[in-house]
């Protein structure tokens, strides 16, 4: 069984031509949302005077600026109650796991994701027993030191992890 998401949660209509190479090698799907993300997103766009440009984009691009947008307070708060919205996306992983485990009877899982989130997907299958990494031609894992070391101003807001630039 194959565990999938994107960079704005579980599959959608977009995302079919890269999910039918995975049916057609015998692989059963299972797409889900993190929270805070796909169906489960806040449905509301901020406004800030820190970033007037915010208000220009669309919501989807509006809600996960990492400056000032929806996610980006979500993933702050995350951090000031001391469950980093990164570790939580690999408990949200783990739960889909456990669902497909004693629900669907899956007895072999292998995770992969589109090429936004494939540091999101290595670390999924790093962190949690029994689920392996299947790698996509062409993918590069991207890791917070690399973010770092070619200063970078923006990133996907929703990896921020304290220490997370030493991590390697």
């Amino acid at each position: 069984m194959l565990l999938w998401f994107g960079k704005d949660g579980k599959a959608t209509a977009g995302n079919w031509p890269q999910l039918v190479k995975f049916l057609d090698a015998g692989f059963d799907i299972v797409t889900f949302d993190f929270r805070g993300l796909g169906e489960t997103r806040m449905p509301y766009k901020a406004v800030s005077e820190d970033d007037p440009s915010l208000a220009q984009l669309d919501f989807d691009h509006a809600y996960v600026n990492p400056i000032s947008g929806v996610l980006a307070d979500y993933v702050y708060n995350s951090l000031l109650t001391g469950r980093p919205y990164f570790l939580q996306m690999i408990e949200d992983a783990e739960i889909t796991a456990r669902f497909c485990r004693t629900e669907l009877h899956a007895t072999d899982l292998v995770l992969t994701s589109d090429r936004e989130d494939y540091i999101l997907a290595d670390a999924i299958a790093t962190t949690l027993p029994g689920i392996k990494l299947l790698p996509q031609p062409g993918d590069k894992l991207i890791r917070w030191s690399d973010f770092v070391e070619q200063g970078r101003e923006l990133w996907p807001i929703q990896y921020l992890l304290p220490g997370g630039a030493f991590i390697h």
